[in-house]
């Protein structure tokens, strides 16, 4: 198995990626605790005009299919959904 460090943004890029979550993976559970510190961690990047954040690490397998590229998510479900829920709020709001 390799590893590698990436910006999270550059993993999520991209039309053609799935990202799946497996059956034997807790559900969503992340309580307005966990999201308000996410946020409040990505608020402090901001105003100390850091250039990046260490969100944790996410562990998934990548696999082909068709023309979609799967993720399978192995570890990182609860901060990798609460991103892409924060990042479609910011969508709309925009």
């Amino acid at each position: 198995m390799n590893g590698n460090a990436q910006k999270l943004i550059k993993y999520m890029d991209g039309a053609s990626k799935r990202f799946v979550i497996p059956v034997y993976q807790r559900n969503y559970d992340w309580k307005m605790e966990h999201c308000k510190q996410l946020y409040d961690d990505l608020v402090k990047v901001i105003r100390q005009n850091r250039k990046s954040h260490f969100f944790g690490s996410i562990v998934s397998v990548q696999s082909e299919s068709g023309t979609m590229e799967e993720f399978l998510i192995i570890d990182g479900q609860q901060r990798l959904t609460t991103v892409s829920l924060l990042l479609l709020a910011v969508h709309h709001l925009l």
